[in-house]
């Protein structure tokens, strides 16, 4: 069954973090690995996701690289015309 955007908006069928059950944790409660999507609050309440990154995806410092795999999912857009027709653009100067 296929989820609609106010479902994934809304964080349902999000992964969960071992041990502490709720509403993510804050961020001096996060060890390395742990995802870092902000789910509510602010400044130094902001709780985080905290689900586990495995150490294949874990990339501090790029988009969407210290983000489980269900954020980094929705982290990641469509991009502009111009960066979708990139590949075809590239392919027509190479050849």
């Amino acid at each position: 069954m296929m989820r609609t955007v106010l479902d994934m908006i809304a964080g349902r069928d999000a992964p969960q973090p071992a041990g502490k059950p709720g509403i993510g944790r804050i961020l001096a409660d996060l060890d390395s690995h742990q995802c870092r999507f902000p789910l509510q609050g602010d400044g130094a309440a902001t709780r985080f996701c905290a689900a586990g990154v495995s150490e294949a995806d874990w990339l501090p410092g790029f988009p969407g690289r210290c983000y489980c795999t269900f954020h980094r999912s929705l982290s990641v857009g469509r991009g502009t015309e111009a960066e979708r027709a990139a590949p075809r653009v590239l392919e027509r100067l190479a050849g």
